[in-house]
């Protein structure tokens, strides 16, 4: 690591760094990287990690060298973290990067814009790779697409949504699955009920406007839609699994289930997340996903779908568009205040899922703290170190995952380790 004191930015490359081949992980000097840490999320996975792990060897990285140093400095002045510069389109910088370390943390989003050829350099390096990305369409499966098999012959662990999209839905699936498996049956329905207490950032509200306008759509040329079917259910030898989901979220409000519910903005990204794991864990042959925010009252579930309805609305219109990302939507590094994260953000999360035999079960997944930001980067941190720290105990090869399909109970047991998170699972 750099000598005590001012913090040591590195310059763009070294001499020819060996491939993965003859330059495996166990030679790495740096446990993780978190890049774009100087950004809302990218910061509070530094203070996490420099708060509970200051005895790893660890980096930050990004495009400027004044604030990464800056950081560093506030993070730890006796210990900095290194740090790294590499701009998003830098290719030579992005692959020095990689050959310092065993893992890449990505907040930098939006993920098909900013750490789009960084995955790409991860999986050829044989670096394992995380991120908090919601973008499935535009991100997942281009990268499931381009570099599963690529990831696969390096050994590089390429495992995105490890954030608040989607680790408490596909990690509560995951775990369900599991019971049920044991239970000799398979997954036939799984209903989500999410109590949620959080706010956007900037950085959500421009991937989610990006999403929203057009500006992040996959091109007419990409490898995903040239794969001839969904590459969430690419298996590693190519084909298409026989293991497929179907997603019936809560789209308005409904009242069916055991508790009244209204359309959840990040329902649909995660469903696409259990779809990629069952592909792979095989929890059914055919799983009906259904998800939506819990509701004491009908009455609640109604009106929070009609404030959705018109903020989206309001987003899709051209000119209150402008005036929202002028006077009303945090700017791209903005978000919650800190107060609110730590003393009034809150999640729990309920799955009821029934077998092929009849079996019901429930998992009750509970995040202290902020879910959509705070925590985000505490879980993008623990998936990190799962990947850095127990490679040895992962049962899957080098490839392109979700949490559930790759980290599975290791993640889980870190997040209860940490405190704060619980977990129950009953009949």
């Amino acid at each position: 690591s750099s000598p005590r004191g001012r913090p040591r930015a590195h310059p763009a490359a070294p001499p020819a760094p060996p491939d993965r081949g003859t330059c495996p992980g166990s030679m790495r000097d740096l446990s993780v990287v978190v890049y774009g840490a100087t950004g809302f999320t990218g910061r509070l996975a530094a203070e996490y990690l420099a708060e509970h792990y200051a005895n790893l060897q660890w980096g930050i990285a990004g495009r400027s060298e004044a604030k990464l140093s800056k950081l560093a400095q506030e993070l730890s002045p006796d210990n900095p973290p290194e740090v790294i510069v590499a701009d998003a389109a830098d290719e030579e910088a992005l692959r020095a990067l990689c050959m310092r370390t065993k893992v890449v943390a990505s907040t930098a989003g939006p993920f098909s814009r900013y750490s789009a050829k960084l995955v790409g350099l991860c999986a050829e390096t044989g670096t394992s790779f995380t991120d908090i990305t919601g973008e499935v369409p535009t991100f997942v499966r281009e990268n499931v697409a381009r570099y599963d098999d690529v990831a696969r012959s390096t050994g590089a662990w390429i495992v995105s949504l490890c954030g608040h999209d989607s680790v408490p839905w596909d990690i509560s699936t995951y775990m369900l699955g599991k019971a049920l498996k044991d239970r000799g049956e398979e997954l036939k329905r799984v209903d989500f009920y999410d109590t949620i207490k959080s706010q956007p950032s900037g950085g959500t509200m421009e991937t989610a406007l990006g999403a929203l306008t057009g500006k992040d759509k996959a091109p007419r040329d990409s490898p995903a839609r040239a794969l001839g079917f969904d590459p969430l259910l690419r298996l590693a030898d190519g084909s298409e699994s026989r293991f497929n989901l179907r997603a019936r979220n809560v789209n308005t409000w409904s009242f069916a289930g055991t508790r009244p519910r209204s359309m959840f903005v990040m329902a649909g990204v995660n469903a696409l997340a259990v779809k990629r794991s069952n592909a792979l864990n095989g929890y059914g042959t055919d799983v009906v996903y259904c998800e939506g925010t819990a509701h004491k009252g009908p009455v609640g579930a109604v009106l929070a779908f009609l404030s959705m309805a018109l903020l989206g609305a309001a987003l899709l219109f051209p000119p209150t568009r402008l005036l929202m990302q002028k006077f009303v939507l945090p700017k791209p590094g903005e978000g919650p205040t800190r107060e609110f994260m730590i003393n009034e953000g809150r999640m729990t999360v309920v799955g009821e899922a029934v077998g092929s035999a009849g079996t019901k079960l429930k998992a009750t997944l509970s995040i202290a703290n902020d879910p959509g930001y705070y925590r985000t980067a505490s879980m993008l941190i623990e998936s990190s170190l799962v990947l850095a720290l127990e490679s040895d105990k992962l049962d899957v090869p080098g490839g392109v995952y979700t949490p559930g399909a790759c980290l599975k109970e290791l993640l889980l047991n870190r997040m209860l380790s940490a405190g704060w998170a619980s977990f129950t699972l009953e009949e």
